[in-house]
């Protein structure tokens, strides 16, 4: 298919050589038909031309005029125009892109010469997020293999597709799917999707599925007129020319139209300054993640621009809410600016635009057209950038007046000044945000050692199942409310998986008593924390909380939220409050760590409070997970840091038991504000959310050499708890005959469990955690309950506070005693 284009530079008349073009064939007696980029440029185009040719009717046909004689859609009207023999041989229209891309296939227009103003929109990449609810869509499509990564997605039930499309009863999910329906059924669009990806979706394996619907549209769409010619600035660049070429489209140029343009390159811009902000390539994730850099990016272009009378453009999610919205003097055009004239008297410019495509797309134009991230930055951001720079007074020609424009990074700088000779490529001269890490970090140095850590993670997993499994029953898993959105089918969940896949209790308030279970995997659950960072709460008290700690749901005694009712704890949480101790440095001290630190509801410039969230390679029994916070608590004061607010310095010779530390090298040490009562995984931590101050982060410390807290590596490096001296213990007798009912394995877990306690439970401070284990070990060998209330008794009277250890074990027994009145009241019903 041949094809003519014209590639002139904005603002040298390519809309005028069209309208005359179209002008001197309807004298001649010939059609022309002129597709400009939006509604507006249609009516300039009518405007334009009835002053070239006050003679000659333009019809113009857009969804914003009113149309006189109608017989339904836009579409409709245009055919029958198109159509129409009995208006003469001589005719000019004009419609929109949209209404060229959705004319029928089979009409007959080979006497009509099609002119497009500014390229087409010939890609359309759509992610659909739809894992759960794809089929009332997909049951309606098939995948075509062609051999490459990629399938063809074509419709099996046109019906059910057009019912989608028209959504006459305005269904939400209907209109979320509306527009990829429309693309697989309009015949100009060739629609693709990664075909592993899409059997996925369709056979529900893995995480995270979505539909991949990539549109192209075909250079089929111009086939039925007698010709077409494309006007648009430096056209060979875009993406428009390269796919239709790669389609097996031969561009021409035309020399004669070319020739009429009034200049085809930009010269003489010596007064115009470009400024730019960003060294490397700029994205919406970059911006994201360094909002601060970009206020201040922001600040610097209103202040180079001093204030004056400027255009601005930036991505539709900030440009309401961003500090460049609130600038006085600042005129916000839309971001499909082609044809917008009407603010030619304005000089300056801030243009800031984050475009990309997605990773998905711009993989699929490098593999299937040979387009590269290169090429994708030029023709989708740069020649953007380029459009809306051109509304401004630049279009009159005037040299002498100076020019301030401001795009976001250098590539954007540099490739304008090649284009308006003369020009100056300026830097803001910002700090630059940290680059961060391009694709996911490795997380091993080489294979060995991932081979060393899946063999550890294996061993893990099996203790896992051999120490946690046993005290879950099946009747506990299937009392328990899992949260929406678990990982895997959560009423399959057995034990094992679910000791595995266990991370934490989600509670929707901190007064309610009953949680629900967060199964995920690891990084899924990371995933999800981050996911909850970018939510909004009118107050702090409405934010959602997690618990590391797994409840029982068939608790019967007082406190289902206690720490008594605590199954098993996975992962370690801390909160930090009015902490010196930055997520930098947290992560610094703890290098071999992996580690999810998140500002809450409150941090502030000036008060700095995070939570911070250390994934685990098992879960852990209370004890276990103290014991380890205590260690974590103890490295960081190690590192200089203490727990209580300092205090002024004192002067030399006070005699303060500070004075050496404060008055020597690294002294004054700054305060963690890790709260000291939290240290339990019962504890309640808010959830991730944006912060009213503006202040909010979310930062995943992972990469090479951090991995999760080996619990079992650190708890064989804590130090050993020194041995009270041998206590005498008088057992009582009366039980005897009870004693002799029990079997071998009864009997040895009594005295181990036993000699447990006194080894730690006499100690002071440890006496409440050490009853509690007490219980729970002799809960597990299912004894008598009297047997049971007289072993804890007998250990509470050597306690450092019996009568707060007899109170707690007299309250524990109540506790089983009526838990087992009714289950086996249940089970006799």
């Amino acid at each position: 298919m041949l094809l003519r284009f014209v590639s002139g530079p904005t603002s040298s008349n390519k809309t005028g050589v069209i309208l005359e073009e179209a002008g001197r064939r309807y004298l001649n007696g010939f059609k022309s038909l002129i597709v400009g980029p939006s509604t507006d440029a249609c009516d300039e185009y009518q405007s334009r031309f009835n002053t070239l040719f006050p003679a000659i009717p333009l019809e113009v046909y857009h969804s914003k005029r009113e149309r006189i004689e109608s017989k339904g859609s836009i579409r409709i009207d245009v055919e029958r125009a198109l159509l129409d023999a009995s208006r003469g041989a001589g005719r000019v229209l004009a419609i929109c892109h949209a209404t060229l891309c959705n004319l029928s296939s089979d009409l007959d227009l080979s006497e009509w010469h099609c002119y497009i103003d500014e390229t087409l929109d010939v890609f359309h990449p759509t992610e659909l997020n739809i894992h759960d609810s794809h089929q009332l869509f997909t049951n309606n499509l098939k995948s075509v293999a062609d051999g490459s990564p990629y399938a063809r997605l074509v419709s099996t039930n046109d019906t059910a597709l057009t019912a989608i499309v028209e959504n006459r009863n305005k269904d939400a999910y209907r209109e979320l799917i509306k527009g990829t329906a429309e693309k697989i059924l309009n015949i100009h669009f060739d629609c693709y999707t990664i075909e592993a990806d899409y059997n996925k979706l369709i056979h529900r394996k893995g995480m995270k599925r979505k539909l991949y619907c990539i549109s192209v549209l075909h250079p089929r769409l111009v086939s039925a007129f007698g010709g077409s010619t494309v006007f648009s600035a430096r056209f060979q660049e875009s993406l428009h020319y390269h796919l239709w070429e790669q389609e097996g489209v031969k561009w021409e140029e035309d020399i004669a139209l070319a020739a009429r343009l009034r200049f085809n390159k930009h010269t003489g811009y010596d007064q115009t300054k470009i400024y730019w902000g960003l060294e490397r390539n700029y994205s919406k994730t970059a911006r994201n993640k360094n909002m601060d850099w970009y206020d201040g990016f922001i600040s610097a272009a209103k202040e180079i621009t001093a204030d004056r009378k400027h255009i601005s453009l930036e991505n539709n999610d900030i440009k309401n809410t961003s500090l460049l919205s609130k600038s006085y003097n600042s005129c916000m055009i839309s971001g499909r600016s082609h044809g917008l004239n009407k603010y030619r008297h304005i000089d300056h410019a801030i243009i800031v635009p984050a475009m990309n495509y997605s990773p998905v797309a711009g993989r699929f134009l490098a593999e299937r057209y040979k387009f590269s991230r290169d090429k994708q930055v030029i023709s989708f951001a740069c020649h953007n950038i380029y459009q809306a720079i051109s509304r401004t007074s630049m279009r009159d020609g005037d040299m002498s007046r100076e020019r301030i424009w401001v795009v976001p990074s250098r590539t954007h700088a540099e490739w304008l000044s090649r284009i308006f000779e003369g020009s100056s490529c300026i830097s803001l001269a910002l700090n630059q945000p940290p680059a961060g890490n391009r694709g996911r970090p490795a997380l091993f140095k080489n294979d060995n050692d991932r081979k060393n850590q899946s063999r550890t993670v294996k061993k893990n997993k099996a203790r896992q199942i051999g120490e946690f499994v046993n005290r879950i029953g099946m009747d506990m898993i299937e009392n328990v409310a899992f949260f929406h959105k678990s990982d895997g089918d959560d009423s399959a969940l057995y034990i094992d998986n679910f000791v595995a896949y266990y991370r934490s209790t989600w509670f929707e308030a901190l007064e309610r008593s009953s949680g629900k279970v967060i199964a995920k995997k690891e990084n899924s659950y990371i995933s999800w924390l981050k996911r909850q960072s970018n939510k909004s709460y009118s107050k702090k008290d409405d934010v959602p909380l997690v618990s590391p700690a797994f409840y029982n749901p068939l608790w019967v005694g007082k406190g289902k939220r206690g720490k008594l009712n605590v199954v098993f704890a996975s992962g370690i949480m801390l909160d930090f409050d009015n902490s010196e101790l930055n997520p930098a440095e947290l992560a610094e001290i703890f290098s071999d760590l992996q580690i999810v630190t998140y500002s809450t509801y409150s941090n502030s410039e000036t008060k700095l409070r995070y939570r911070a969230y250390i994934p685990t390679t098992r879960p852990m029994f209370i004890p276990e997970y103290m014991a380890i916070v205590g260690a974590l608590i103890q490295t960081i004061e190690g590192a200089g840091y203490q727990g209580k607010d300092k205090g002024p310095a004192k002067p030399n010779g006070s005699g303060s038991a500070s004075e050496s530390d404060r008055f020597s090298i690294g002294g004054n040490h700054k305060r963690h504000g890790i709260d000291m009562s939290k240290r339990g995984p019962y504890s309640l931590f808010h959830l991730p959310c944006r912060s009213p101050s503006g202040q909010s982060f979310f930062h995943h410390h992972s990469g090479p050499g951090r991995t999760p807290l080996d619990v079992n590596q650190w708890l064989t490096s804590l130090p050993t708890i020194e041995e009270p001296e041998p206590q005498d213990i008088t057992y009582n007798n009366s039980y005897l005959e009870e004693f002799r009912a029990l079997t071998e394995h009864q009997i040895t877990g009594i005295e181990e469990a036993m000699n447990e306690w006194f080894l730690t439970g006499s100690l002071s401070g440890k006496g409440d955690h050490a009853m509690f284990d007490l219980y729970q070990g002799l809960r597990d060998l299912h004894l008598p309950l009297d047997l049971m209330w007289e072993q804890l008794r007998c250990a509470a009277r050597t306690a450092h506070s019996p009568i707060d250890r007899l109170k707690q074990a007299d309250r524990l027994m109540n506790d089983l005693k009526l838990y087992r009145s009714r289950l086996h009241t249940d089970n006799a019903a």
